[in-house]
């Protein structure tokens, strides 16, 4: 989507994808403080409620990077866990090639929007590709498009970014919206 980007990849998991939420937090001080800008950030990860990775996240927020993060993966509402819940982020829930909510996808009034999470062909260990859903795959979709819009109209604050997705997302689309949830899927507008 946004092919000119400098990309950085910032580890914070193990090879076997877990870790505690001290590493966590510890890479997104280190994004906060080592960032050039224009920037934004992904966050595929997710877990339990964490009032110290929320406020990692939202001084990251706060820096200047747009951040989104996936929602999850386990059907339950998003603002009970973290950084899904943080007040200062752009929370991804996934929707499918119907324009339905994923089965799995988390929800609630935490989601920002929707964005494409199913039967994603994504890069893959060892060079390869795989075919892969969750809203780890639905994330990096609204990152992309933050990073045109930053391309485009120059370093934004994070709010006004968020401010643009939300209102050139098409609204009302998402069949299986549970109450309560924004009824938003991403759209890259002009850009």
């Amino acid at each position: 989507m946004a092919k000119a980007v400098s990309l950085h990849g910032v580890r914070v998991l193990s090879c076997a994808g877990i870790g505690l939420n001290s590493d966590v937090i510890a890479g997104v001080d280190w994004v906060t403080a080592n960032h050039v800008t224009p920037a934004v950030a992904n966050m595929s990860l997710g877990g339990g409620k964490s009032p110290a990775l929320d406020q990692a996240v939202t001084n990251l927020w706060n820096s200047g990077v747009f951040l989104a993060v996936a929602a999850g993966n386990d059907n339950v509402d998003a603002c009970t866990e973290s950084p899904s819940g943080a007040p200062s982020v752009f929370t991804v829930a996934a929707s499918d090639k119907t324009d339905a909510k994923a089965s799995y996808s988390n929800w609630g009034s935490c989601v920002e929007a929707y964005g494409p999470g199913s039967a994603i062909k994504s890069t893959y260990l060892g060079g390869t590709t795989m075919t892969l859903s969750g809203t780890s795959m639905a994330t990096p979709h609204v990152v992309g498009v933050a990073a045109l819009y930053k391309a485009t109209n120059g370093d934004q604050p994070s709010a006004t970014v968020s401010d643009w997705l939300i209102t050139n997302a098409t609204a009302g689309v998402i069949t299986g919206n549970p109450s309560g949830t924004p009824n938003r899927l991403l759209f890259k507008s002009t850009l």
